[in-house]
């Protein structure tokens, strides 16, 4: 299979939840109950995400994405879809966001961290 990336993958691991989404038809709707996600990786790009729900390709989510801890309001469209045994694998393209989110992404891909450690000196 040809890769087709564009963007570096970096690993990174956290969960989402996603109440809301665009239909094919660009109707906002509710999802009956709350659907769980774990993001398993990151790039400037979108999302690679592992859950037990399937979804058709094209819908759009709406979520808050949690980078280091700092919660952005994402809207991405969902790219690709593989089946795996005990779960279900997706490729989300970020479509919506604000700038630092992006600028916060390039920072974290290239394994710099914005967010300042406190140092503890003896």
């Amino acid at each position: 299979m040809k890769e087709n990336r564009t963007h570096y993958r970096k690993p990174y691991r956290v969960q989402l939840t996603c109440y809301r989404y665009y239909n094919e038809a660009g109707e906002l709707l509710h999802f009956d109950h709350p659907k769980l996600f774990e993001v398993i990786d990151v790039s400037l790009g979108g999302l690679g995400i592992i859950t037990k729900g399937e979804f058709p390709i094209d819908v759009t989510l709406e979520f808050t994405f949690y980078l280091e801890d700092i919660p952005y309001q994402v809207l991405s469209r969902i790219k690709w879809h593989t089946n795996h045994q005990f779960f279900n694998k997706y490729g989300l393209e970020i479509i919506g966001h604000n700038n630092m989110l992006f600028r916060h992404l390039q920072q974290f891909v290239l394994g710099q961290s914005i967010i300042k450690k406190d140092v503890v000196q003896a």
